[in-house]
């Protein structure tokens, strides 16, 4: 069953980065669906056009294990120039009659949230996004995976 989901995660991996808007893209697997406070995930971004806008999401799956409504997260931004900026995402996995938000039929549940629409990056170069689980609990159960994704913003 566990080589099923995995070949079955690959495989939607594969057909949702095909994308031809997308810049960037890196989703990062968490071990046995659990997110330590110790454990802050990198994602590091190389902007080559300055005036280029993008659209940026963030990939978050869940299990149905998750024990909670939202999910919170702190996204630190590092930019060329030196300084860097916090930030407190609040993500939204089930309703309040725990109808799950995410698609997916089965345990898994796949989220795609908009965090930022039509976002210009100041300077080239290389922005690091450092996130780290933002919960009461210092190991949250039912993350499976966290993911960033920058789309090339094109006016239809």
């Amino acid at each position: 069953m566990k080589k099923f989901l995995l070949i079955t995660s690959l495989f939607a991996l594969f057909f949702c980065s095909c994308n031809r808007n997308e810049y960037y893209g890196e989703v990062t697997m968490l071990p046995n669906e659990k997110w330590s406070i110790d454990n802050p995930l990198q994602f590091k971004v190389n902007i080559e056009d300055s005036m280029q806008y993008f659209n940026m999401y963030i990939l978050l799956r869940n299990t149905t294990d998750f024990e909670t409504q939202n999910f919170y997260v702190f996204m630190k931004t590092e930019y060329p120039d030196g300084h860097s900026e916090q930030d407190t995402l609040g993500f939204i996995l089930c309703d309040k009659f725990g109808k799950w938000t995410g698609k997916g039929n089965g345990r898994l549940k796949d989220n795609k949230f908009l965090f930022q629409p039509k976002v210009r990056f100041p300077y080239r170069g290389e922005y690091t996004f450092t996130v780290t689980q933002g919960m009461r609990d210092d190991v949250v159960q039912g993350i499976e995976s966290f993911g960033i994704v920058l789309e090339k913003f094109e006016k239809k």
